[in-house]
């Protein structure tokens, strides 16, 4: 089974996250986990940068994207990263679009939030676009960690073995 992680990590704290994540997932499942970060041709932007183009991460992320049974998205961050939406979205639709037409393909979609405002009430409420965090929940999990808490992550392998188990 493959799977792809979408994060916000286009800075230091969650290019470490991601990668520190990534590896988790690799060695405690049999998932063939796709990490766009890992891709230099479209996210190197120190040496890459003159090469990179849009058409060239649209293409790439979502060639990837296409093959992914499982989508595991940080909905952490100021808001949802646009790139992370758009790849809730597109696994979500795509999964509509081969059940409506008969096509036998397991997709999930996990959504993780660590912010500890999640949980918060009133104004101390981290608010989460609800369509974004609609989709993630109609086509599987969302999971509720807390910052320095790193349970969260036990909860994603279960419910990853889980799914390759049962697909």
């Amino acid at each position: 089974m493959y799977g792809y992680l979408a994060s916000h990590f286009f800075n230091d704290a969650m290019f470490t996250w991601t990668e520190n994540l990534a590896k988790y997932i690799e060695e405690k499942t049999d998932l063939i986990l796709y990490v766009p970060q890992r891709n230099a041709d479209i996210n190197d932007k120190k040496n890459n940068d003159d090469i990179i183009t849009d058409i060239k991460i649209a293409q790439a992320d979502t060639a990837e994207l296409k093959k992914a049974n499982i989508l595991i998205a940080c909905l952490d961050g100021l808001s949802i990263d646009d790139g992370v939406a758009a790849e809730i979205m597109a696994h979500g639709v795509m999964a509509e679009f081969e059940k409506e037409h008969g096509i036998d393909f397991p997709r999930l979609i996990i959504g993780i939030i660590t912010d500890m405002r999640y949980i918060g009430t009133g104004e101390n409420k981290l608010y989460r676009n609800l369509m974004i965090v609609g989709k993630v929940k109609e086509h599987g999990h969302l999971i509720v960690g807390y910052a320095g808490d790193n349970s969260y992550k036990e909860e994603l392998v279960d419910l990853i073995n889980y799914f390759i188990k049962k697909n």
